[in-house]
């Protein structure tokens, strides 16, 4: 979120880099300087350049060569922004006695790492140039802002009945549900099983949901393949066709990377307008997220201008 204080920052960096030479090698600047002072807690150079080299292979994953001098720049205020905003964050919540379980932070630590197979997740780690350590301080410092946030902006704003009916009025045309279809699924690994399963329905001595339980390998199976309900676009765009499908009809072999596939739709439910209760949940994250981005904003303001930042733009200049 930019803010004032973020463009007279910008501007000052500007206005030195526009005057001065190409300055000293990063490597010859002295790492225990402050760079920055924060209500008197001092952010060492050493601190800003890791930071601005994570910045820099964030925003350069897919770029080539080196960098420009704007790009520098630009990097350097996004640093800049990020580094103070986390710093009032945290002075924010030590002040304010919030703080993150062992519990809480175990069970964010177990959530991360859901769905890597084996040792994916350490690979991910070292790509990412962090090591576990730095990994779990930046979750359980993502849980501190979350926290503070939430106790100090998000839980004080609140939206009515009456303005949430306002939006769905005036807003009526984007609240339907699309096609919907309940389905039946089968998957196995080659096309020889899949077509022995599709004789096996031709000859009508099994039920689709039967033949599902005893071969699919998806996580249905065990449901006779029950997918549920479900709409074009929630789907692989391979199996689009079942939508084109009439109740009750099953359809051809199709081929992904993951196996081969059949569909048996078992229901269908047409486009139609909803409700204002269906609606209500949508409606109410829609003018929640406005109105807590303004509130945001605003404690940010708040924040700042009750803050002494000082900002060594010497340094600063000399970094690249």
């Amino acid at each position: 979120m930019k803010n004032e204080w973020l463009a007279g920052i910008a501007l000052g960096m500007c206005l030195s880099f526009a005057s001065c030479s190409n300055g000293s090698s990063p490597d010859e600047l002295d790492n225990s300087v402050a760079i920055l002072t924060i209500n008197n807690e001092e952010v060492l150079l050493d601190r800003f350049k890791i930071e601005l080299k994570a910045h820099k292979k964030k925003f350069r994953i897919q770029g080539a060569g080196e960098i420009t001098e704007e790009e520098l720049i630009w990097l350097k205020n996004r640093t800049l922004e990020q580094v103070v905003q986390n710093t009032l964050f945290r002075q924010e919540a030590k002040i304010n006695n919030i703080e993150i379980s062992q519990e809480e932070l175990g069970e964010a630590l177990l959530k991360s790492e859901v769905g890597y197979p084996e040792d994916s997740f350490g690979r991910r780690l070292e790509f990412e140039g962090l090591s576990r350590k730095e990994w779990e301080n930046a979750i359980e410092n993502n849980l501190l802002i979350n926290k503070l946030i939430n106790n100090f902006v998000n839980s004080k704003v609140s939206v009515s009945d009456d303005k949430m009916l306002s939006y769905f009025e005036a807003n009526e045309a984007r609240f339907h549900k699309s096609e919907q279809v309940r389905a039946l699924h089968i998957m196995v690994e080659t096309e020889e099983e899949i077509r022995e399963i599709q004789k096996e329905l031709q000859s009508k001595q099994n039920d689709f949901s039967g033949l599902a339980k005893e071969y699919s390998l998806g996580p249905e199976g065990a449901r006779g393949g029950d997918l549920g309900y479900f709409e074009s676009g929630q789907m692989p765009e391979e199996f689009d066709n079942v939508f084109k499908l009439k109740i009750n009809g099953i359809s051809d072999i199709i081929r992904t990377p993951y196996g081969f596939h059949l569909f048996k739709v078992v229901d269908k439910i047409e486009d139609r307008k909803m409700s204002f209760d269906e609606s209500k949940k949508q409606i109410e994250q829609v003018l929640l997220q406005g109105l807590q981005d303004k509130a945001f904003q605003k404690w940010m303001i708040q924040l700042k201008e009750k803050s002494v930042i000082e900002i060594n733009y010497d340094f600063l200049e000399k970094i690249n």
